[in-house]
Parts: structure tokens; C-alpha cells; sequence
């Protein structure tokens, strides 16, 4: 069975409260007020008496597709996004889930109707570089957004978002929007690349899973050992759907962008189990670095270099990836973290929130280079009202750059989810090991 078949949904319960912020700033990437054109210009033709408009706007969505999305004059970066829903005559109110919202109450992201016609509509100024996870949610109850699995994807879009709970269902993708050009499979690519291997931890007192992917033309007796990626959420990480790294990184080695590297991708306990090991964990930091690891280096070529080894995690496995260097940055020396949570104390329940980036000021500098991913819809307040992972990752990045750090820290117009993370790990990756990078001596 590979990987992606037993891909848990309770493992992307990555967070659920991202869609509430507590601040507010000047630099939001969403605004709303402004006016549709197009609607407009159906407003007044429906008032005129146009019987035909609103069946002739119907057909010219189908054709082009939802959200609409129309310029703004004299604004280059921002483009007017207006959400569309054929109603009912059930339909008695629509609600846009996503990620661009202040608070909890999604009423503020509510649809209104044109008249007494069937078109439900709201509009916004987004930035043009957006790549967003939306569902469309008909009739919401008043607990929206309490379930895993809310909304529908929107019928007049085509693309999907990967299916991760509590993330949208229908992808908007801004003109704008960084390129992801390797995440999709290739032709004559191997197709199921992943072994699994399973660890009696005599630290965690259980058997692990781990999945082991190794590159096109592994050669196990080739001089160099292979540099090592490492992927907390295993099951994620792998999954065509969600996170496909190990795609992602057979097409960058074939581009020659990265040098040819194995995957370790390593499973997480289901919720809350895997919220625990991987927050400030020196449990399971000993089962990766004493257990797995050196059961991986013995079956395959893998280097032992830390300058050569990444560990990488989205959310609370971002924080399990900076930890897991701090402390054992003898292992770990690259560090990508996609959205990380850093907002714990010591354990997830302390006060002291940012325990770790406190360890950070107070240390000594250490020999560990760094990506820092964020996305600029993370702005909602964390468990026990801490800071927003906006507003932690910002505080890190000042506090590693402070140190002499080597630091490549990047926002991106998108929100705490995949659609932004399957990009970020070749950009990352990038920075961290490029070939043309080092081939031009930046950082």
C-alpha cells in the first residue's frame, strides 16, 4: 500500500484557527467595498426590464468561468474578484468560506442577491499574486466553519483544491500568482517510487511507519552519500493530492535544479497525538535522530552531513523542524518551515508563548541556514490568545537575522494550506540547495 492510500484525514487537521485574526494592518491583501462592472452592468439591465440579461450572464459565466475577475483602472496589483452563485428558490443566504476574514463570523464574507433574480454575489479587490482555497457555502447554519468539511466546491470553477479539512474546495488563482511548475507528474515517470519501512521505536514505545523515496538513477555505490530531505506529516508530504514532494523533486532533479537527493517522509500519530510529538518534542526528536535515521543511512546511501540535510514541516511541523535543529543542530543544518506555528511556549499548554525563538535569542548562534514561509492570510490568533503565525514568523526571522543567520523568509499572498506549501518546497529548496544558486554564489 503506498503512502497516499493511507493519507489520515485527522493528520491534516493542520489548524483550525486560522480564520480568525485578531489584528488588523495596513497590509491586508483583500479589501472589500468596490463595485463589479459586470454586475452592475446586469443590475441596470435587469431593472430596465432586460429579460434576457441574466440568462445571458449565466451562459457568459459558463464560458469564463468563476469567480469572475476584472481589472482595476489605474491598480496593477490588485484585480476586482467578484464570487457568484446560481441560487434556488431554497436558497435563502451564501456565505464565501475562506481565509480572508477578521473574525469568526463568516456573515461578513455573505453573498447578496441581484434583486429577484438567481444571481448571489460579493466582491472584492485581491491582490494579484493570490492563490486561495474557497468553498461556497448555500444556507450556512451559524456555526459555519465548525466543521471539517464545510461548503461546497463552486460549480462554475474547474479547479479543485486538494481536500484538506477545514480548507477550501475550489482554487482562486490570481494572474499573478507564483508559478508551480513542478508539482505536477510527467510522462514516463515512475508512478509509485516509495518503499516503506517501519520502526520499532524503543523511545516512543511503538512501531512508526516511514516512507524512503530515492531519485531517478540511484546509484548506491557512487562515491558522495545523497543529500537527505525530511518530511514530518509522511503521509501528506507524499500524497499526489495534497503535498507531492517526491514528484516535485523528481522533476527538479530532472530540470537540473537540485541535486539528486532521498526523501525520508516520516508518519505522524493521528490528532492529538501528532500535535504533541511535534511541539518542542525531544521524545520524538530522539526517535529521528537515533532510531530511523541511522536504520535509513544503513539500508541506503544517505549522507550524514548536516550542511546537507533538510528537515522541513508545514504549521506545527514548521516548529518541529527549527527545534529538531536547535537541538540537534549536529543532524539538521537546513531548516524549511511552511507556515510554522511558532507560537507555543515549552509545551503547547504554557503561557510563555514563543518558547523556542526565546531559545534562539538567547543562544549562541549555531550552524543552521534557514527558509522561513508564511502566508499573509495567517493572521488569527492562536490556542490560549497568542500570536497570530504571521506575527511569530516575523518575530523569528528578526530575531535569526539579529544572530547572523543565514535566513531566506518570504509572505505569500495565500493562506495556511496546501495550495501555498506544494509551491513553497521547490522554492525552498531552491535556496537551500540550488545547483544555479550555487553555481551563482547568492543566498
Amino acid at each position: 500500500m503506498t503512502c497516499h492510500q493511507k493519507l489520515s484525514a485527522t493528520v491534516l487537521l493542520f489548524c483550525a484557527f486560522v480564520f480568525c485574526p485578531a489584528f488588523s494592518q495596513s497590509d491586508l491583501p483583500w479589501s472589500t467595498g468596490l463595485r463589479s462592472p459586470r454586475i452592475e452592468a446586469l443590475r441596470r439591465q435587469v431593472e430596465s426590464g432586460n429579460t434576457g440579461a441574466v440568462k445571458q450572464f449565466w451562459a457568459d459565466i459558463a464560458a469564463r468561468h468563476a469567480p469572475l475577475i476584472e481589472p482595476i483602472p489605474g491598480d496593477t496589483a490588485h484585480s476586482l474578484v467578484t464570487f457568484i452563485y446560481r441560487g434556488s428558490t431554497d436558497t435563502k443566504a451564501v456565505v464565501v468560506y475562506c481565509q480572508m476574514i477578521m473574525g469568526r463570523d463568516f456573515s461578513v464574507n455573505q453573498l447578496t442577491r441581484l434583486g429577484a433574480t438567481d444571481v448571489w454575489f460579493k466582491t472584492y479587490s485581491i491582490r494579484n499574486d493570490m492563490r486561495l482555497g474557497y468553498s461556497l457555502v448555500p444556507n450556512p447554519s451559524a456555526d459555519v466553519g465548525s466543521s471539517p468539511n464545510v461548503g461546497i466546491a463552486d460549480p462554475l470553477n474547474p479547479k479543485a483544491a486538494p481536500l484538506a479539512p477545514y480548507m477550501g474546495k475550489s482554487v482562486l488563482e490570481l494572474p499573478d500568482a507564483p508559478p508551480q511548475p513542478w508539482i505536477a507528474p510527467r510522462p514516463g515517470a515512475a508512478s509509485d517510487t516509495l518503499e516503506e519501512i517501519r520502526i520499532s521505536s524503543r523511545v516512543l514505545g511503538s512501531e512508526r511507519p516511514a516512507w524512503i523515496h530515492t531519485p531517478p538513477g540511484y546509484d548506491p555505490s557512487r562515491k558522495e552519500p545523497y543529500p537527505l530531505l525530511i518530511c514530518f506529516d509522511g503521509q501528506v508530504y507524499a500524497s499526489s493530492n495534497y503535498m507531492p514532494v517526491p514528484t516535485i523533486v523528481d522533476n527538479m532533479i530532472a530540470d537540473g535544479r537540485i541535486p539528486p537527493l532521498i526523501v525520508v517522509l516520516v508518519g505522524q500519530s493521528p490528532q492529538p497525538g501528532r500535535n504533541i510529538e511535534l511541539s518542542n518534542n525531544q521524545p520524538f526528536l530522539d526517535f529521528v535522530a537515533n532510531e530511523l535515521l541511522p536504520q535509513v543511512r544503513q539500508r541506503w546511501h544517505a549522507t550524514a552531513d548536516p550542511g546537507q540535510t533538510i528537515v522541513t514541516g508545514s504549521s506545527i511541523g514548521g516548529l518541529a523542524a527549527a527545534y529538531f535543529a536547535f537541538r540537534r543542530f549536529d543532524v539538521f543544518g537546513n531548516v524549511l518551515s511552511q507556515s510554522g506555528a511558532f507560537w507555543p511556549g515549552k509545551t503547547r499548554s504554557d503561557p510563555n508563548h514563543e518558547w523556542l525563538t526565546q531559545q534562539f535569542e538567547s543562544s549562541p548562534k549555531l550552524p543552521i541556514r534557514f527558509v522561513l514561509q508564511v502566508g499573509l492570510l495567517e493572521r488569527g490568533p492562536t490556542p490560549g490568545n497568542g500570536p497570530s503565525i504571521l506575527e511569530t514568523n516575523r518575530h523569528l526571522r528578526d530575531v535569526l537575522k539579529r544572530k547572523g543567520y543565514e535566513v531566506h523568509y518570504s509572505e505569500i499572498a495565500g493562506g495556511h494550506e496546501p495550495l501555498s506549501w506544494r509551491g513553497g518546497i521547490s522554492d525552498g529548496l531552491l535556496q537551500l540547495i540550488g545547483l544555479q544558486t550555487r553555481r551563482d554564489g547568492a543566498h
